[in-house]
């Protein structure tokens, strides 16, 4: 695959047709997906352990690997026996991405859920995801509009227009085709704008990821 070992944002506008990259992923051993179609059972303990069982995990080191990954996603022991659409909506999220992650796939797909989650939890889950990356050489792919919060951490862009790949590749090759995205009406990220903005005024700006790197290299560039 094109994106072997990245973290890549699956962009578009609504209705662009981002629902099609999924549809050409089929959840398998090797592909985990994370969205609504993900449940198959009704309780939270039956649904995290659905997929090891499914896919022939090994069981020996189970409970181990079960009580890591409700740690790391601070999954609350209260709610294992509980019906998974009576728990909150965070919580409901954090379980479909606990019984992708246990039986650990080598494709993990967070389809549109960055919505569902609050500032500090979209952070957790991004910091998990370059874990992922760069530990066990995971592909991660997020499908999503909210280009913004996730674009310190991608490595690769897929842009989809009109059910169809606009652009695709390095996140900032793939921004420096500003006319056609403007022209296609594609979301630009702010901290890319707003580097464009500083350099069409001869502000030399570095491509930088974050906020926290745009403002040291604007400190830079007037100290």
């Amino acid at each position: 695959m094109k994106h072997d070992n990245k973290i890549v944002a699956v962009v578009g506008n609504s209705g662009a047709g981002k629902s099609t990259f999924i549809k050409n992923q089929k959840i398998s051993k090797k592909v985990g997906i994370i969205n609504d179609e993900t449940i198959k059972e009704n309780r939270v303990r039956d649904q995290l352990l659905y997929y090891v069982k499914k896919y022939k995990y090994r069981l020996d080191i189970l409970d181990d690997r079960f009580n890591e990954i409700i740690k790391m996603l601070s999954i609350s022991e209260k709610i294992l026996d509980k019906d998974v659409f009576e728990i909150s909506e965070s919580e409901y999220y954090k379980v479909l991405i606990g019984s992708i992650l246990l039986y650990n796939p080598e494709v993990i797909v967070f389809d549109d859920i960055l919505c569902f989650f609050d500032e500090e939890n979209k952070q957790k889950l991004f910091k998990l995801s370059s874990k992922l990356k760069k530990f066990f050489n995971k592909t991660i792919y997020f499908v999503t509009s909210d280009i913004d919060s996730v674009y310190e951490y991608v490595d690769d862009i897929i842009v989809i227009d009109n059910a169809k790949v606009l652009l695709e590749g390095d996140k900032k090759e793939v921004y420096k085709e500003y006319s056609l995205l403007k022209k296609n009406r594609i979301r630009i990220p702010n901290i890319v704008e707003f580097i464009k903005l500083m350099r069409d005024n001869n502000v030399n700006i570095d491509d930088v990821d974050s906020i926290n790197e745009l403002i040291k290299t604007i400190y830079r560039e007037i100290g």
